[in-house]
């Protein structure tokens, strides 16, 4: 297992389904993975064989030890429409959106892959969403192309492709040591 700290929170989307390749690329790279999922995003791990990686959820009981050392890096594949105008609004109901409300509150690098259809990223909250969230320095990865630089909705019936077509690298190149 790696020495550093990676806490991936995954969201309710077809993007979900590739998680165990993330898992799988972060200890390749050095990482030491936990996955957080969403409620959401439940149906869509248990399909997958994640036996081997530490899963983070609901919010710990008081007397409770932390359950995760603290974060080298925050990786959230997929990030939905609600995760991310959540998050964006510090709204930390949850304990994966409380992870991510911390993760830019402590500086933390955080590398967020939306994944939210044209009907909701016309929705005006989106982009003053996502820009907030780049305000705050978190690193905006298009799911489709890997650009840091624009984001475009997922069309409808591109899911596969787009699922197939994902590589985790784009998310992982942005927490490369400058």
């Amino acid at each position: 297992m790696g020495d550093r700290t990676l806490l991936l929170v995954t969201c309710g989307a077809p993007l979900a389904a590739r998680l165990a390749d993330g898992v799988q690329t972060a200890r390749d790279l050095g990482w030491a993975p936990y996955v957080i999922p969403t409620d959401a995003a439940m149906p869509w791990l248990a399909e997958l064989d994640l036996s081997d990686v530490p899963i983070v959820v609901g919010n710990r009981k008081p007397h409770e030890p932390r359950r995760t050392p603290t974060a080298d890096a925050v990786l959230v594949v997929p990030a939905t429409f609600h995760t991310l105008n959540a998050w964006a609004g510090g709204i930390a109901s949850s304990y994966p959106l409380t992870t991510l409300c911390a993760a830019v509150g402590t500086r933390t690098p955080t590398v967020a892959v939306p994944y939210a259809s044209a009907e909701l990223t016309n929705h005006p909250a989106w982009t003053a969403s996502v820009a907030v969230l780049r305000q705050a320095g978190v690193q905006i990865v298009d799911p489709q192309s890997g650009s840091t630089e624009s984001l475009n909705p997922v069309e409808s019936g591109t899911r596969g492709r787009i699922v197939r077509e994902f590589r985790w690298h784009w998310a992982f190149d942005c927490l490369a040591p400058e």
